[in-house]
């Protein structure tokens, strides 16, 4: 049933929006079967294309994007097909007013087949804050792969962005390529969010107590997305925290060092909760934590093996090294956890990394297929966490932690904040953050 706000009696259900285009949506989504829930996710969001016909298409809104004016915005579709910072400056003055349609990946040699990202690409949310620059219209970004419904994501770091933005499916996204194949192509956007200034979110820390002020840190993200449960992402990293402090808890008051495990809020809106964490505590009490390892959406799968991938200082690599070594034997090759060095920027690691905390990411590596497929999606459920996986991270995770917290003496010094500016000057990491409004944040307004 299609109404206006009118009075209105419907025999199988009903929807009701302050935008035309919404309310067609969400009744498309009933009538494909859909709940309360997915109705209302449906009709925050709507896009439409216009020309070469129209054709309402299914859509959802990116975290922390802005909503449109009542009537939607129009614009003509620019897709990007490579997300680099070359590409982007070569079309800047093609972006600016258009609705910019983006696919992180890299075609696959066969139909179906799995999908990676392309890791020339710049991440959605440096993309987005370009289109902002450049004056864009909007984004729409697409899921990388077949047959697994919607994707989400933030804009930005802990900020509402200055244009809207929606995800799409990796089907609607091919539909739009055939029709821009055909010439210009035009659609509507219409995005109803609420925004909510001074909310307040919470960490949630346990600490085993040791001997001497010194800490070692452990801790993943308990958020998700509003569109799953969020099982992989992150509440399979929180689990294996959980099930590390239970294991260990035997040993409060024996270890030479206390282990504080965290459970941050709000990463998925930004490393809201970590960059908190971080902006909260003294410089003295910085300086007590030898060693951070993040977790985030580790133990999902008991097909792959484990790394600690380590972001910095290269010397925790030796460090990390002799300490697997000494963890004893495993059934399987595979499950001997290994340790490997990467800057990534985008989980709970790195505002301690910014502020010289030593700095590890603890997960399946391998990437287990799965974890691409459904991260940031509807098919983010707990049907896809293989219990053994978990398992096995959380013993991984404990022994590390305890022969980490009973060594003499941990030989790996903070890197001085000058030093890891100096380091990101070099790459291209410096200008990412700055354009992403995120540069050095972790200094500001500190305690």
């Amino acid at each position: 049933m299609f109404t206006t706000r009118s009075e209105s009696i419907a025999q199988y259900g009903m929807a009701a929006t302050s935008q035309p285009l919404a309310t067609e949506i969400a009744i498309e989504t009933l009538k494909k079967g859909g709940n309360a829930i997915d109705d209302a996710l449906a009709a925050n969001a709507a896009l439409a294309l216009m020309e070469p016909k129209k054709h309402v298409l299914s859509c959802i809104s990116l975290a922390n994007a802005p909503s449109t004016p009542d009537e939607g915005i129009s614009a003509e579709i620019f897709h990007i097909k490579r997300g680099t910072r070359d590409y982007l400056f070569e079309h800047q003055d093609e972006l600016k007013g258009k609705l910019v349609l983006y696919g992180n990946f890299i075609p696959p040699a066969l139909p179906g087949a799995f999908i990676p990202r392309d890791p020339n690409n710049l991440h959605r949310s440096i993309v987005y804050s370009y289109l902002e620059e450049f004056e864009a219209a909007g984004m729409v970004f697409s899921n990388r792969n077949h047959g697994v419904g919607l994707v989400t994501g933030t804009t930005g770091w802990g900020r509402i962005g200055e244009i809207p933005a929606c995800g799409i499916t990796r089907e609607t996204y091919q539909f739009i390529l055939r029709q821009l194949d055909k010439g210009k192509t035009s659609a509507q956007l219409q995005i109803k969010n609420i925004c909510e200034p001074g909310a307040t979110s919470y960490n949630v820390s346990a600490e085993l107590p040791g001997q001497t002020d010194k800490i070692i840190l452990v801790g993943g993200h308990f958020d998700g997305h509003d569109i799953a449960p969020g099982a992989m992402d992150d509440a399979a990293g929180a689990c294996v925290v959980l099930e590390a402090a239970r294991a260990l808890a035997k040993h409060a008051g024996k270890l030479k060092r206390t282990i504080r495990f965290c459970f941050f809020a709000a990463e998925e809106l930004g490393l809201v909760g970590s960059t908190g964490y971080v902006l909260n505590r003294t410089d003295d009490e910085l300086k007590q934590i030898e060693l951070m390892i993040n977790t985030d959406a580790s133990g999902i799968s008991a097909k792959t093996g484990h790394s600690f991938i380590v972001c910095g200082p290269n010397q925790l690599v030796p460090y990390l090294e002799k300490v697997i070594n000494n963890l004893g034997t495993f059934d399987r090759d595979f499950e001997i956890p290994t340790v490997t060095q990467a800057l990534r920027h985008s989980s709970d690691h790195w505002p301690f990394y910014m502020r010289g905390i030593p700095a590890a990411y603890f997960r399946n590596i391998p990437t287990d297929p799965i974890d691409m497929l459904y991260s940031h999606t509807t098919a983010d459920t707990v049907d896809k966490v293989a219990p053994k996986g978990l398992k096995d991270a959380a013993l991984i995770l404990a022994l590390v932690l305890y022969r980490i917290a009973i060594d003499d003496e941990i030989p790996i010094e903070h890197t001085p904040i000058d030093e890891i500016v100096a380091l990101l000057e070099e790459t291209d990491f410096a200008e990412n953050l700055r354009i992403t409004k995120v540069w050095r944040r972790e200094e500001s307004n500190r305690k």
